[in-house]
């Protein structure tokens, strides 16, 4: 069937580089990996180790732990480097800015998952528009893909452009308490009822008023990819928590944050999720009031 005349003067006047520029999926498998390998880049956010044990072809390493995704600020420890430490982080892996950019971590454990998640957001607030996650981490390649050693990086001049929709900080996180809107925490249940706490975070408990939802809920538990849409929307109904319109997640230093981010903004996309960088760390340091499940008998999730 031939194109109508008016798809046809469209496509015309795209050049190819538009006509290549579609969205990324959100989510990709080794598959798709195969398919596209030449017209992305991948980055690796595993343990040095384990990345030189076997990687995606070309992959470049980017250890969560090892490279300062998160540095401290005002004393205090988690944040986003600033727009100059960003630049030099995502410059020093051979990105300038226009790429197209897989993450790809481990799936053995839920923050692991988070990991890359925060690897995603921290991409995305520098500016960098198709950014995508292997589902499954590289325990969904077969072995065979996968090489050893590491590939050359020749460092380049990465311009960064924050893009401040995606982060909430202790203001915009007490308007949206003021107005009934959801502030999610994404911790473990233990520490979201107050159990355990981080040794970074001075007090147990959660942000007062904050809801909660354990970040294992979101996973697959063989193999920890993400649930379907349908069933990541019921998992947030079971916990009583929109899905739709303002809101923010946290965590202790943002990390287990980026998982909960991630699902709402990218796979549910809710445009309006942002993520608290500071987190707990930065609200308890505010004077933001919590709450400690086990001083009484509610509250708790699960």
């Amino acid at each position: 069937m031939a194109l109508p005349l008016r798809i046809l003067a469209l496509l015309v006047c795209l050049s190819p580089l538009q006509l290549l520029a579609a969205p990324l999926p959100v989510l990709v498998d080794g598959a798709w990996l195969s398919r596209n390998k030449e017209k992305v880049v991948v980055l690796d956010v595993r343990p040095r180790a384990e990345f030189m044990a076997g990687h995606w072809p070309q992959a470049r390493w980017a250890g969560f732990e090892a490279h300062p995704w998160q540095v401290d600020r005002y004393g205090l420890p988690g944040y986003l480097p600033d727009e100059k430490r960003l630049a030099a982080l995502l410059g020093g892996l051979g990105l300038e800015g226009k790429e197209s950019v897989i993450v790809v971590g481990s799936a053995r454990q839920p923050r692991q998952v988070a990991e890359a998640a925060r690897v995603v957001w921290s991409l995305m607030m520098a500016g960098f528009r198709r950014v995508a996650l292997l589902d499954g981490g590289i325990e969904s390649l077969h072995a065979q893909e996968l090489v050893k050693g590491a590939p050359s990086v020749e460092p380049k001049a990465c311009t960064v452009s924050f893009q401040p929709e995606l982060l909430a900080d202790s203001n915009r996180v007490e308007d949206l308490l003021g107005n009934n809107r959801p502030v999610i925490d994404l911790r473990p249940k233990p520490y979201f009822e107050g159990y355990r706490r981080d040794p970074r975070v001075p007090e147990a408990g959660t942000i007062y008023d904050g809801v909660g939802i354990p970040p294992e809920r979101l996973l697959d538990a063989d193999t920890g990819r993400f649930l379907p849409v349908e069933i990541i929307r019921q998992e947030f109904a079971r916990y009583d928590i929109q899905t739709k319109g303002a809101l923010a997640t946290f965590s202790d230093t943002g990390v287990w944050a980026a998982l909960g981010w991630f699902v709402l903004y990218r796979i549910l996309e809710n445009p309006a999720a942002r993520l608290y960088d500071g987190s707990l760390v930065e609200w308890i340091d505010w004077g933001g009031e919590m709450h400690d499940s086990t001083d009484d008998m509610g509250g708790p999730i699960g």
